[in-house]
């Protein structure tokens, strides 16, 4: 009962602030409804791959099977505004970059909402100084420390990467040049409170900072926060933002 009290308290409390007692009364009478449809909707789009994609075969790691929020156990009260994961293409990493003019060393790389750790193994193959993914999901932290563990490179550039488990929403952000990755990983307050707490950092410490932010659903980095970053680069996947004059 004390699990139920945990999911169900959240999202009344966030419905009746957003849509009032009547509209929640009116959303739980619909609550059969949007449930099946939720179902199908997750049957459809979460469906498993019947083999590893090539990435997980030449690597020897299992980062391709999706996984819906809902087969997972997650104690944060922020499950609900949560994603569920989806492995990153390879090719968008490499594309994102293969062509910047940074001195990697000198950046540590963080990955909010690193799942399987997918994104972590991929930018290893860049000399970033120290490759951190933060994860809430206590069953996808330990897969990713098992990939972590079982990756094969000969190409490798980073090894010193590491899986934290915990609500990102609450991660201290290192003091030094930061190389965020951003796979919209959960809603628009969520997204909103981890800029916030970016631009709280910069504020703190000024350095220079990149995101590689892909699907960007939510305008989180707009011209009113008092240190804007300048999209330098979007395609129809991602986008790239930094603080850098130089870029």
């Amino acid at each position: 009962m004390r699990g139920i009290g945990k999911t169900i308290v959240p999202r009344v409390r966030h419905s009746l602030q957003k849509r009032g007692l009547l509209g929640t009364v009116w959303r739980c009478m619909l609550g059969p409804y949007y449930l099946l449809r939720t179902y199908q909707r997750i049957q459809k789009n979460y469906r498993r791959p019947r083999v590893q994609d090539q990435f997980d075969l030449d690597h020897g790691v299992e980062t391709s099977m999706r996984v819906h929020m809902t087969d997972l156990e997650i104690e944060s009260p922020n499950w609900i505004y949560a994603g569920g994961y989806w492995p990153t293409p390879p090719a968008l990493i490499t594309d994102a970059l293969s062509g910047l003019d940074i001195r990697f060393e000198n950046f540590v790389f963080l990955d909010f909402g690193s799942g399987k750790g997918r994104v972590l193994l991929l930018a290893s193959e860049f000399p970033f100084q120290k490759i951190v993914g933060i994860e809430f999901s206590l069953e996808l932290h330990a897969i990713a420390q098992e990939n972590i563990s079982r990756y094969k490179s000969g190409t490798q550039k980073c090894r010193d990467i590491t899986s934290v488990c915990g609500d990102f929403t609450q991660f201290p952000l290192p003091t030094k040049p930061l190389f965020l990755f951003l796979y919209n990983p959960a809603s628009e307050q969520v997204m909103h409170t981890v800029a916030e707490n970016i631009y709280q950092s910069l504020i703190e410490q000024p350095r220079e900072i990149w995101v590689l932010y892909v699907t960007p659903t939510y305008d989180i980095f707009d011209s009113g926060k008092p240190l804007r970053l300048r999209k330098v680069k979007s395609t129809d996947q991602y986008s790239l933002l930094t603080n850098s004059p130089a870029a």
